[in-house]
């Protein structure tokens, strides 16, 4: 007798310039590859939607990522800020850096919501995991239309530069990012990352992978309904 397969559907709130974002997003990647190992009855989906961290960031150019944090936080604990955080990235096999500029993240979230309409799921996460890195460990300004065509065009969103650049220079897509950003207010998401599953569990923060686990396998045996 075969048993029925469940499905399970995790929409995940985030930023593009959130570092508990990227551990919350390794995470629950590591957590669908080792439920998987086990082959449970479960068909996983994830699909991120965007968020919008620091309204007050500049939309039309970047500014110093470090003058801003130690401006925001205070230079002593902006100190210990990136301290926490080179060590929880390297725990994941992950690197921050601090140097480099930020902006408004609105292109990046335009063309990671693309991703998803083009490719689905798969090209979503390749996508998502190409801007964080490159935000992240590079350390590159993804609000630059420059630095995001090689993304788009090198993971398949696009097919060549010039119509990625006609993309991101254009308007499509902002209105459905804005009804993002207002869809997680009217939800009361006040911090990210922020997990949703089947619409009725949610789970806050870069929580460890175990605790993703331990979900889907009570998903699996009809412990959670």
């Amino acid at each position: 007798m075969s048993i029925a397969t469940k499905a399970v559907s995790i929409v995940v709130t985030a930023d593009s310039i959130c570092p508990f974002c990227y551990l919350g997003f390794t995470k629950v990647n590591k957590a669908i590859a080792a439920a998987k190992e086990r082959k449970p009855p479960l068909d996983i989906s994830l699909r991120f939607v965007p968020y919008q961290l620091d309204p007050t960031l500049p939309t039309t150019h970047a500014v110093s990522k470090r003058e801003r944090y130690a401006q925001k936080f205070g230079a002593s604990r902006f100190d210990q800020m990136e301290s926490m955080m080179r060590q929880r990235f390297a725990d994941e096999g992950l690197s921050i850096s601090y140097d480099g500029s930020v902006r408004q993240t609105t292109l990046s979230h335009r063309l990671i919501a693309k991703a998803y309409a083009v490719g689905g799921q798969d090209l979503q996460l390749k996508t998502i995991e190409r801007v964080y890195k490159t935000y992240f460990t590079d350390a590159r300004d993804i609000g630059d239309v420059n630095v995001l065509v090689p993304i788009a065009v090198e993971g398949g969103v696009f097919k060549d530069a010039d119509e990625a650049r006609n993309w991101l220079e254009g308007e499509e897509g902002t209105e459905e990012y804005q009804s993002g950003i207002m869809q997680a207010q009217t939800q009361g998401i006040s911090g990210v990352p922020f997990f949703t599953i089947n619409d009725k569990w949610a789970v806050s923060g870069a929580q460890d992978k175990e605790l993703f686990v331990r979900i889907f396998e009570r998903i699996a045996n009809d412990e959670l309904r």
